[in-house]
């Protein structure tokens, strides 16, 4: 089983997959590491300082992983795009998101589309299948994991619990100076 734990950065991605693998005794991928480690990638994007991920050899890197383990994390905001059986969409609000951001050493650019990206609910709207979104806003990790192993053990799914686009257009329409 995959389960893919995705959102903006800056959402708690690897806190809570961390948490919950150990939790669970699961084998956690980091995605972002993956790649970077394993050279998954097809280009750096300077502009972003990103990797632009070659998704067919990070699937076969998962795949042979898979060989090995009956269940994997995969960590990462692209890792609803990796056939996960079931994903996690994990949410924050968008003032928090940019402050994380800015504290890790983001350019403006890639804060504001990040912000841009979590206000517009993208890794939701891109996630298929069996979805589950938290809102992790103010939340303690265990509280998130706890929420998640039952969501997992019910198979429960639930989309559309976080509307920030009122609360936050502003910042859909700011230019980068």
């Amino acid at each position: 089983m995959r389960i893919a734990i995705t959102g903006t950065p800056g959402v708690g991605k690897t806190t809570v997959s961390k948490v919950l693998g150990d939790k669970l005794g699961i084998k956690v991928i980091d995605i972002t590491e993956f790649v970077k480690k394993y050279k998954l990638y097809k280009e750096k994007d300077i502009d972003m300082d990103s990797y632009v991920i070659d998704f067919e050899k990070l699937e076969n890197f998962i795949k042979k992983i898979e060989d090995k383990e009956k269940t994997i994390i995969l960590d990462g905001h692209v890792s609803h795009l990796l056939n996960p059986d079931y994903t996690i969409v994990l949410r924050c609000n968008p003032e928090i998101i940019k402050k994380r951001l800015e504290e890790r050493g983001y350019k403006p650019k890639k804060v504001l589309e990040n912000v841009q990206a979590e206000i517009l609910d993208v890794c939701l709207c891109e996630s298929k299948g069996k979805v589950y979104e938290i809102d992790t806003t103010n939340r303690d990790v265990d509280d998130i994991v706890n929420e998640i192993i039952e969501a997992i053990k019910h198979k429960k799914e639930r989309k559309g619990i976080v509307d920030w686009i009122n609360q936050y257009f502003d910042y859909l329409t700011l230019e980068i100076k």
